[in-house]
């Protein structure tokens, strides 16, 4: 039976760029299907993402840069939840009282090439030596220098359509930019893409593609009110990605992607972490478990071995083989020295929740049963054994990345934001 709502108005936060608004709109929308008598507001929210548009975001902070202003505003309760691009928010410092209450099916994950109008090109190994790409990401930056040597790449701020203007200033000297598929089809400028990316040459950010709605965790009515919108698949790639993202350490400085696919039953989770010019890398692979089956962590000398409980065991320190056999030199796997296992807490971040709401239309105060989260995203409605599991692989790709040298990476990256901050 369908949860009917306590509320008959909710009030939503977003940011204010025109991408943002398409995207609550379109969640409004969804919503009008299952509550076509609720209403909702849209308030919007500029945040210190939107309103520093020169720094690079490395070098403004490095979590939170477009979530903080609007969380602080849901803390108040000014707004009962948020629209967020899930790539946006952060795995690791999500404010204790909030939870993703629920995840709306992925659109295309991967990164496109926008390539200025006068060159009569369509792909990036078009342009000529020493052009010009525009992009902010340090994830793109350090996969597109491995794969594109030959160009200069360069701090493009902005919003969608900011960043189309300067595209086309020639004076500012772009040839080409970066940008997420996903937004360039939520926009409907698919006819402005000249290339699309493959994971096999650039994995894309996790979370990357999805929406992701943030709420209070005490808001029983409106976690519930918004589980309809949850995409199991979506849900459960999301889940994976974002507990490497916290087990491995990341915000904007830190370069690190992903590549998920899961089918229904099984997961494949691709992971890598860079250094910021795409010299050293560690890049690895979960996948054939089946997560509905509960799992187990064995030790096996100095292996990690996760497995479905009357599934082979896979080994986390096998080689893989590279997503399609190209020579793309990503797709090697690349070894260092491994410190020992027991040096590394393996963990289920998953925790439970008591949930209670009280309507600000009636005196009745409900308490829900308690509700767990997987790297901070409620996932009501579908299989727990599911989630955890997914939880469980997303974490060990980040455990076998450290196995490989991705602490080194990480000093490495550290100290030259350091400097640069300095």
């Amino acid at each position: 039976m369908q949860y009917v709502p306590l509320r008959s108005n909710y009030r939503i936060g977003t940011r204010q760029s025109e991408l943002a608004l398409v995207q609550t709109d379109s969640v409004i929308e969804q919503l009008h299907k299952f509550y076509p008598s609720i209403q909702y507001e849209v308030i919007k929210i500029k945040t210190i993402g939107d309103k520093n548009l020169l720094d690079p975001l490395a070098h403004i902070g490095d979590k939170g840069l477009f979530t903080k202003e609007l969380e602080v505003e849901l803390n108040k309760n000014t707004i009962d939840f948020v629209v967020h691009s899930l790539k946006d928010v952060p795995s690791t410092v999500l404010p204790p009282n909030m939870v993703i209450g629920a995840i709306l099916e992925r659109a295309d994950p991967r990164d496109a090439v926008v390539i200025a109008p006068w060159h009569n090109k369509t792909s990036l190994n078009e342009l000529p030596h020493g052009s010009v790409i525009g992009t902010s990401s340090t994830r793109r930056i350090a996969q597109l220098k491995l794969n594109y040597p030959q160009f200069e790449y360069k701090n493009i701020r902005g919003n969608m359509n900011t960043r189309w203007e300067k595209l086309n200033n020639r004076e500012l000297g772009y040839d080409a930019m970066i940008a997420a598929v996903a937004g360039l089809q939520r926009l409907k400028w698919t006819n402005r893409i000249s290339e699309i990316i493959e994971p096999d040459r650039v994995l894309y950010a996790i979370g990357q593609g999805a929406l992701g709605i943030e709420c209070r965790h005490n808001d029983t009515d409106t976690i519930r009110m918004l589980s309809v919108l949850n995409h199991e698949p979506t849900v459960v790639c999301c889940v994976a990605e974002r507990a490497f993202l916290k087990r491995i350490g990341g915000g904007c400085s830190i370069p690190n992607a992903v590549c998920t696919v899961y089918n229904e039953k099984e997961l494949k989770i691709d992971g890598v972490l860079l250094n910021l010019d795409g010299s050293r890398f560690v890049k690895d692979r979960v996948e054939n478990l089946d997560l509905t089956k509960p799992m187990v962590i064995t030790k096996g000398g100095s292996s990690l071995f996760v497995s479905s409980t009357d599934n082979d065991f896979l080994s986390l320190d096998d080689d893989t083989p590279p997503i399609d056999g190209s020579s793309n030199p990503m797709n090697s796997n690349q070894s260092h020295n491994k410190s020992d296992i027991d040096s590394i807490r393996i963990f289920n971040p998953s925790s439970s929740i008591p949930l209670s709401v009280t309507s600000t239309e009636t005196t009745t105060t409900e308490v829900a049963p308690l509700l767990r989260h997987y790297a901070h995203v409620c996932g009501v409605n579908i299989n727990e054994t599911i989630l955890e599991n997914a939880e469980l692989c997303g974490t060990n790709l980040a455990v076998k990345l450290m196995q490989m040298g991705a602490d080194s990476i990480l000093e490495e990256i550290q100290q030259r934001v350091t400097t640069i901050s300095s």
